[in-house]
């Protein structure tokens, strides 16, 4: 009983902190990452989000029907970890 309201309380502190602080909350929950800009993949943050290109196309597929690099104009991993994609304009 003691660990539930110790992990409640826990979970009440991090929120109400996450409210106050944009530092903290950046801190806690992550920012969105820009991974690929002009259909080009920006290696260093794909490596960081532990992403490989397969994993941009996959998502470019079934979200937009892309089928390369070239058509995405920006690839966004969100803070919830889903990959949107902005198509470039024909």
């Amino acid at each position: 009983m003691l660990v539930i309201v110790t992990l409640i309380a826990i979970d009440v502190g991090l929120s109400l902190l996450k409210q106050r602080s944009g530092w903290v909350s950046r801190l806690i929950d992550g920012e969105p990452t820009v991974i690929v800009e002009n259909g080009k993949l920006l290696q260093r943050r794909m490596r960081l989000a532990r992403l490989v290109e397969a994993d941009v196309m996959e998502a470019a597929r079934s979200s937009q029907g892309i089928e390369t690099l070239d058509e995405i104009k920006f690839a966004i991993i969100e803070r919830n970890g889903k990959i949107s994609i902005i198509p470039r304009e024909t």
